[in-house]
């Protein structure tokens, strides 16, 4: 049985502990995906903005976000206990996820409010729970 568990900064430790809780020998992938919205943004503003000479604030967002990420799923893989894979990609998470569900079983991720109701759903994890081609574990944060 292939896994894959997707990891948001605030609700990761509920859906590792999720995973923890199955008994049956999984494949397990631990996914995080870097929503690329803000760059596009900064390096419009960047180009429309504020001139074209100097630094791209962009690529400095990929420069600090590439440890923060790494630590998360370092983070993610400690709390497991359980050999696994780690995964990165980059883009909009919904499409991401989604893309990366093609040869899963089941995707397990998180609510993302802890209240009932269907604001517990933000846009992106409810296209993910829409569109998913596996069985999908949905857990509270």
């Amino acid at each position: 049985m292939k896994v894959l568990v997707w990891l948001s900064e605030g609700t990761w430790p509920s859906c590792v502990d999720a995973v923890r809780a199955l008994e049956t020998p999984a494949q397990l992938t631990l996914l995080h995906v870097v929503d690329t919205d803000i760059e596009e943004a900064m390096r419009d503003a960047y180009g429309g903005l504020l001139s074209r000479h100097g630094h791209d604030p962009a690529r400095d967002l990929q420069v600090l976000t590439g440890p923060a990420e790494q630590a998360l799923l370092d983070d993610a893989a400690a709390r497991l206990g359980r050999p696994c894979e780690t995964a990165v990609r980059r883009g909009h998470p919904q499409h991401e996820v989604v893309a990366a569900c093609a040869d899963v079983d089941l995707l397990v991720c998180a609510r993302d409010h802890a209240g009932p109701g269907p604001k517990s759903l933000g846009r992106h994890t409810r296209f993910v729970v829409d569109h998913a081609p596996c069985a999908v574990l949905l857990v509270w944060p």
